[in-house]
């Protein structure tokens, strides 16, 4: 039996922090230190699912501190972000998905999540609706200019209200939203 938990930054031990750091494979991020970790992290929420024996099968971040801008208001929107499945190909990305979706919305928080095209038809059989090719809309402050942030395609809707889901679909050269960072 697979146990789902949550912990914040501060709740990981030194073992897990490793793990998590050595699944995510950034390289600038592989000497992080444990402290230096859960400083970073402190506004997200960690989902892990585990064996019976505690090993961690899948990962997956929620950054509670992403904001967006559209139309001069702000939405403050929870991010999925660092999911990997430890051990691959065995339905636990599946599961933790799963999982982390009937959390937040039994929390009522709403949540998005980014992928490459290449992903996106393993969200759709997760169950998730992709907004394809949306990723181009969204625009970024730095070094002086606006920028796509990302190398992602496709937006995941992972729980999204009804209002905000319309906002995602509608996003074009016309009508991009601003990433906000405080």
């Amino acid at each position: 039996m697979n146990n789902y938990t949550i912990k914040n930054s501060n709740e990981l031990s030194d073992a897990e922090i490793k793990i998590i750091l050595d699944s995510w494979e950034v390289a600038e991020w592989k000497e992080m230190k444990a402290d230096e970790f859960r400083q970073r992290f402190e506004h997200s929420e960690f989902h892990l699912l585990t064996d019976f024996e505690s090993n961690m099968l899948s990962i997956a971040r929620i950054n509670f501190k992403f904001k967006i801008k559209v139309n001069e208001t702000v939405y403050q929107i929870a991010e999925l972000v660092g999911f990997v499945a430890v051990e691959i190909l065995r339905g636990y990305g599946k599961i933790l998905l799963g999982e982390i979706k009937d959390n937040l919305i039994t929390r009522k928080i709403e949540a998005i999540g980014f992928c490459r095209n290449k992903y996106s038809a393993f969200y759709e059989s997760s169950g998730f609706k992709i907004f394809y090719n949306k990723v181009k809309f969204l625009r970024e402050w730095k070094e002086d200019q606006w920028f796509t942030p990302t190398e992602d395609d496709d937006i995941i809707n992972l729980t999204l209200a009804e209002n905000t889901f319309q906002l995602f679909q509608n996003l074009n050269h016309e009508n991009p939203a601003y990433l906000i960072f405080e």
